[in-house]
């Protein structure tokens, strides 16, 4: 198994974590995203097995080592993006449970007077 074979099948399992992360999905979901993770989840499982077979065929063909090479640049961009999306769902929950502790604390200092 080649190292870049090694290194997408493993990608390609943290990818398939990372598109399911629950604050991913309910950030996607306002924009109708939300239903595409799962689609991308059994492509993902499909690349996976192309990338099988191109193990094989690269040592004798080129062009599938040149693929091979470019789909791993591929696959840290995907993996940039993804991180982006995570972080920004993140941010969003933070904000939004900071402004539910603020409003909440208003509500109580108000009740008791502090």
């Amino acid at each position: 198994m080649a190292i870049v074979e090694v290194f997408l099948s493993a990608f390609l399992t943290v990818l398939i974590e990372k598109l399911a992360f629950r604050e991913l999905l309910k950030f996607l979901h306002p924009v109708g995203i939300d239903a595409q993770p799962k689609e991308w989840h059994k492509k993902l499982w499909m690349i996976e097995t192309v990338l099988t077979d191109a193990e094989n065929k690269q040592t004798a063909n080129r062009a599938v080592n040149q693929w091979l090479n470019d789909l791993e640049d591929l696959a840290y961009d995907l993996d940039d993006i993804v991180d982006e999306l995570n972080t920004e769902a993140l941010l969003r929950k933070l904000k939004e449970n900071k402004g539910n502790n603020s409003a909440g604390r208003a509500a109580w200092e108000q009740k008791h007077g502090a």
